[in-house]
C-alpha cells in the first residue's frame, strides 16, 4: 500500500552515513524540489535537493533542508533479518538507541541526525 516515504534531514552526509551506511539502501535517483512546487505542496519557500534510495522494495525520498526538526510520534518500522546484528551497527556507527525491554520482545528505537525516529523489528523466520 506505501509507494514511498518522505524524510527531511538537515545534513546531507546522513544520506551515505545512515540512509546507505546502516539501512544499506541505493541512490535511485535525485533531483531538486522547485521553490514554487514546494510552495504550492508543502507551503515552504526554499529549493530542496532530494534524493530516492531504494532497498528493490521500499522507497526512501530524504529532503534535505534548513528547517528545523520537530518532536513528535512520528516513526517508521523497519524489519531487519538480525536485530541484535543491527543494534550493535547502530551502536558502532554512534546513533541514538533507545531499547525498552517489554515482557514478550523488547522495543527498539534508532534515531537519525535529524530526529527521525524509526522502529526496529526482527523478521519472522
Amino acid at each position: 500500500m506505501i509507494k514511498h516515504v518522505g524524510l527531511t534531514i538537515k545534513d546531507p552526509s546522513e544520506i551515505k552515513n545512515f540512509y546507505q551506511g546502516l539501512f544499506g539502501l541505493t541512490i535511485e535517483k535525485e533531483f531538486t524540489l522547485t521553490r514554487q512546487l514546494n510552495q504550492q505542496l508543502f507551503g515552504f519557500y526554499e529549493e530542496v535537493p532530494v534524493t530516492r534510495l531504494t532497498n528493490g522494495t521500499d522507497i526512501f525520498e530524504i529532503f534535505v533542508t534548513k528547517l528545523p526538526s520537530r518532536n513528535n510520534y512520528s516513526h517508521l518500522c523497519i524489519e531487519v533479518d538480525d536485530r541484535n546484528a543491527f543494534i550493535q551497527k547502530v551502536k558502532m556507527m554512534n546513533y541514538p538507541l533507545t531499547i525498552v525491554e517489554k515482557e514478550h520482545h523488547p522495543l527498539v528505537f534508532i534515531q537519525d541526525k535529524f530526529g527521525n525516529n524509526f522502529e526496529i523489528f526482527e523478521r519472522a523466520k
